[in-house]
């Protein structure tokens, strides 16, 4: 079965990315990414622990189930550990997908992702992460958060959406910036990686800014 094509773009170096959804293979791949020893760990949320090998799993058959398909055999989670995403499809609601493949020539290279900040007031917070080292400075994490944002609007009455990084992690904070996210929120010395303290950032953006180019640099500037 081929997995639902959700958006498509091409970065400026030419690179095409595709924002799908979910194969089996992409379930072993998603979850070779998630073992330890990889780098993206060290920027994508370092102050967290890297998730457990019962983690992992249980991760990944919660995205098995929410896309239909059958978990990879052999990496059946615990019976009792509780899956750790949320089925964007729970209670009857219809929303997007939680989270997408980011394919390029064919293969998983990151995921995008979304949840709720606060369900109450449809606050929706979002995320992109690069797994493969060698596809990196191609300009395919900002393409793929382009393309997530506008799919996101595109499919939601929402009025913002925004993501969460750290100080020290200076290309996502450069993909907030050339994509027209303001920076939000600045929480000083709040994260600790390596027994440093760096800042926590949030860059959002608000609907009407994103269809109107002109108008996220008038409130950037207004900000200043």
């Amino acid at each position: 079965m081929t997995a639902k094509t959700y958006a498509r773009g091409v970065t400026l170096a030419g690179t095409a990315v595709t924002l799908r959804g979910w194969t089996v293979p992409d379930l072993d791949a998603f979850r070779g990414w998630l073992r330890p020893e990889h780098e993206w760990h060290r920027w994508d949320g370092p102050y967290y622990p890297v998730p457990a090998e019962e983690q992992a799993d249980a991760l990944v058959a919660a995205l098995a189930r929410s896309s239909g398909l059958e978990r990879p055999a052999g990496e059946a989670p615990p019976s009792d550990t509780p899956p750790v995403v949320e089925d964007p499809f729970a209670g009857g609601e219809l929303l997007p997908p939680g989270r997408l493949v980011v394919d390029v020539g064919g293969a998983l290279v990151g995921t995008v992702a979304w949840y709720w900040e606060s369900r109450e007031t449809e606050w929706a917070r979002m995320g992109v992460t690069v797994y493969d080292p060698t596809v990196r400075g191609r300009g395919i994490g900002r393409t793929a958060l382009a393309l997530w944002t506008s799919f996101l609007f595109e499919s939601t009455p929402w009025v913002r959406l925004d993501f969460a990084t750290w100080s020290g992690n200076a290309a996502m904070l450069g993909v907030g910036k050339a994509l027209g996210f303001a920076e939000e929120a600045r929480f000083r010395q709040a994260r600790v990686v390596d027994g440093v303290r760096y800042d926590s950032v949030v860059m959002g953006v608000l609907r009407d800014e994103w269809r109107d180019p002109g108008r996220r640099q008038s409130s950037r500037d207004s900000r200043s």
